[in-house]
């Protein structure tokens, strides 16, 4: 009887037992269905949200617009507009209050001053004053309306700043090459401040030029740009016209977005010439383009940091020089071998250069195309140097021609008109007729016989009838 009731009691607790291991093997197996499910329901409510979303639809997003577009930089026009249409070139210049003596007033005579006429209207220059103290800007805002209020007016001359608190912190920066703080705090800012200023211009033009607060130029400066940026070959980022710091620096406008990111993105890593380096190497171009002679000199005294003295010069700026002639906007070309950098085109333009070549035969030729038809009253050519008395050309003659074409890739004119000889290296025709000076689009000057002397062309005056 014993044995029964305990047969009878282990059979009810193993039933039990196992029925509670079906129970809970059952309830697993529930809740593993159970969370598939929810995790497919969350899917697929991510899915139609997602659809349904405007957070990220290319409509509301631009990877141009937005990512490599100009920054939404809130600027103060002090003076003029920007104007509808694009120039050819915007020049860009960034000023900071100096103690001790200010150049930009000069800075910006000289660029308007060495442009002629055809020239200015296709520039803008764009001024950003960068004084944390506003009421500076104002100041120097009234001297440039007072000085320059016809460029105002035409169009040609822009004035901008902006709140000193859009800028990025410029205390406690990193101290890299083991600069003073206060050294490190003066080249960040300036890095954002030619961020700011390269973001405005964007859109202004096609080329952009960066100019600092003092220098001069060289006459006639957008005509060489110009003949410079038509015989590059290869793609290029930046061109320098000054082997000083950020003076004479040619961009194509569309990069200036990227430039004033890069700019913004290191501003505390190192100076702004530095920068440039680094950006132009980013664009796979492999060296910087560098353009002889130099367009820009250094002419200011005292540095815009800590009013230090400041003497540096560029040894390679073509110097202003007496006129000689009217200097009409022109380019040269000659089938005449130059020695080193002394090509034609230094004769096209004011300064101490000249053309210098050898083997000359009477084949050769120099010759001079005009941007625009001139009338020409008077020419004079000079050959040989007080160096050089003996590189004169002792037999040729002057030409004058009309009607544009293209041979070998340059251009030339299709008629000719002999107006004299050359006498002792010397051309000099002092009254040309009315009907044969009219109209003319070249200047040639022929070799008429072999000579073993090099050539040197000094200059060539023209001088058009009033």
């Amino acid at each position: 009887m014993r044995i029964w009731h305990f047969s009878q009691l282990f059979f009810v607790v193993t039933f039990i037992l196992c029925l509670t291991v079906l129970l809970k093997k059952e309830g697993m197996e529930c809740n593993c269905v159970d969370s598939v499910q929810k995790r497919e329901d969350f899917e697929e409510q991510l899915l139609q949200r997602s659809k349904g979303s405007n957070t990220c639809s290319p409509q509301s997003f631009s990877v141009r617009q937005d990512v490599l577009g100009v920054l939404h930089i809130p600027y103060n026009y002090l003076l003029g507009t920007s104007g509808t249409g694009k120039r050819f070139l915007t020049v860009g210049i960034s000023s900071v209050e100096r103690k001790k003596q200010n150049y930009l007033l000069e800075t910006i005579d000289s660029v308007f001053s060495h442009l002629n006429p055809e020239e200015l209207e296709e520039v803008c220059l764009v001024v950003f004053l960068a004084n944390q103290d506003q009421s500076l800007n104002l100041n120097m805002a009234r001297k440039i309306q007072e000085k320059f209020a016809s460029a105002i007016n035409a169009g040609l001359l822009i004035v901008i700043s902006t709140s000193f608190q859009n800028y990025p912190p410029l205390d406690n920066l990193k101290r890299n090459y083991n600069d003073l703080p206060d050294r490190v705090k003066f080249r960040s800012k300036q890095n954002v401040d030619y961020a700011f200023l390269v973001n405005f211009c964007a859109n202004l033009s096609k080329f952009y030029l960066m100019l600092e607060d003092d220098v001069s130029c060289a006459h006639n400066f957008l005509t060489k740009i110009k003949m410079s940026i038509e015989s590059q070959r290869t793609s290029w980022t930046t061109i320098t016209f000054s082997s000083l710091g950020y003076i004479g620096k040619l961009y194509h406008s569309v990069d200036l977005p990227k430039l004033a990111r890069f700019l913004l993105l290191f501003y505390d890593e190192m100076p702004c010439d530095w920068l440039l380096d680094h950006f132009y190497r980013s664009k796979a171009q492999q060296e910087m383009i560098r353009i002889k002679p130099s367009l820009f000199q250094h002419m200011g005294t005292y540095s815009s940091f800590q009013n230090s003295h400041n003497k540096l010069k560029d040894k390679e700026f073509m110097e202003v020089v007496e006129k000689f002639g009217d200097s009409p906007p022109a380019s040269c070309f000659t089938n005449i071998e130059a020695y080193l950098d002394h090509v034609a085109d230094n004769v096209c333009f004011v300064g101490p250069n000249f053309f210098w070549g050898k083997d000359l035969t009477p084949s050769s030729h120099f010759t001079m195309v005009f941007q625009k038809p001139i009338n020409i009253e008077k020419v004079t050519i000079i050959t040989g140097s007080a160096d050089h008395p003996g590189d004169v050309l002792r037999s040729g003659y002057v030409q004058l021609g009309q009607q544009k074409v293209t041979d070998n890739g340059h251009q030339t004119c299709k008629d000719f008109t002999n107006i004299g000889d050359f006498h002792s290296g010397v051309f000099s025709n002092n009254n040309i007729n009315n009907p044969m000076g009219g109209n003319i689009d070249c200047l040639k000057v022929h070799v008429s016989a072999t000579q073993e002397h090099w050539l040197l062309i000094q200059k060539v005056g023209v001088w058009i009838r009033k």
